[in-house]
């Protein structure tokens, strides 16, 4: 490997302030006096003054920054640490600039919400318990973000989940739901096609937050109402119609008894989510209408209570980079 004790590198160039390029490349070397590295692949990241904030999958990396007059700077090889302590103190940090925020701009602005990475898929409770205690000291309703979620692998003979979901997230969500203020928060796209989850971890996710009771937020890829396929992405996208109207699902199914009934559950879930016939949905005075297209012509029907309540309580809110594009969607369907 590198003498460096990296593999892969992180290569950002920027002009006044504005990121230009931000790709995770692969080191393609012989040994380790090579400096060869792969053309690479686009990954999340953004600039604010003389902080730069960027996402990648765990894994030791180098990182390269090239400044527009062509000034280098890197860092020593780095690991995304699952460190609790680390992860403690950079909300600390992070609560010490949200005060300084508010006292500066005092009756003009509120910050009322905080989200966050958990430190790994498997954090301690008394972590969480501190990370928490801090988050609500400060007054905040707080989101938790899995790093990474792992494959839902359903055997349709069997109808049994061949992946790790119930011994890998479903426990930490118990643990989390224990927490006061605490809520779930579920990242539905990105930049890169990698950044979309599946409809099966969509579902899953939407499913576990219900039976166990715990809001949860969503953030990024939910630009339009109905599941489709972008070109831009050469990914599908998900709707945020599918999504929250299968918040208000799993909030009006009856909770399941055994394991038969919960497949039952994630499977018109995952129905629901990957419907990309805007037809199939309808809105009137009285609430939302969804058509199964089954062989039964089942028809499920959601009044505005249950919207009201499923919203208040489970499927708070969603985060999108558009404004105007939810807005035009929603006329053009005459939704809105």
């Amino acid at each position: 490997g590198m003498s460096i004790g990296a593999e892969k590198m992180v290569e950002i160039k920027g002009h006044y302030g504005i990121i230009t390029q931000r790709v995770l490349k692969e080191w393609t070397g012989s040994d380790g006096n090579d400096w060869e590295w792969a053309t690479g692949e686009i990954v999340d990241a953004a600039a604010s003054g003389n902080e730069i904030e960027l996402e990648v999958v765990d894994g030791d990396f180098w990182i390269h920054i090239v400044g527009w007059n062509g000034d280098e700077d890197s860092s020593l090889s780095t690991t995304n640490s699952d460190s609790n302590d680390e992860y403690l103190s950079e909300i600390s940090n992070d609560m010490a600039k949200i005060s300084d925020y508010r006292n500066k701009h005092s009756g003009k602005v509120r910050i009322e919400v905080y989200e966050c990475k958990l430190p790994s898929n498997s954090p301690s409770k008394k972590t969480m318990k501190k990370a928490t205690d801090l988050l609500n000291q400060n007054k905040l309703s707080h989101y938790h973000e899995f790093p990474e979620l792992p494959d839902v692998g359903i055997n349709y003979s069997t109808n049994e989940d061949e992946s790790s979901w119930n011994e890998e997230i479903l426990p930490v969500v118990s643990m989390i739901a224990e927490l006061e203020g605490a809520g779930i928060k579920l990242r539905c796209g990105g930049i890169v096609k990698e950044a979309f989850p599946s409809v099966e971890q969509m579902a899953a996710m939407i499913q576990t937050c219900a039976l166990i009771d715990i809001p949860m937020k969503c953030t990024a890829g939910l630009h339009h109402p109905i599941r489709h396929f972008a070109k831009e992405y050469d990914a599908y996208m998900h709707g945020f119609i599918n999504t929250f109207g299968a918040g208000v699902f799993t909030s009006n199914f009856p909770n399941p008894e055994n394991s038969q009934e919960r497949f039952r559950m994630f499977t018109l879930l995952s129905h629901l989510i990957g419907d990309q016939a805007a037809d199939n949905f309808d809105f009137g005075d009285e609430g939302m209408i969804w058509i199964v297209e089954d062989d039964r012509d089942s028809i499920f029907e959601f009044d505005n209570d249950s919207i009201k309540n499923c919203r208040g309580k489970n499927m708070i809110s969603y985060g999108s980079c558009s404004f105007q594009e939810p807005i035009d969607d929603l006329k053009q369907l005459g939704w809105m």
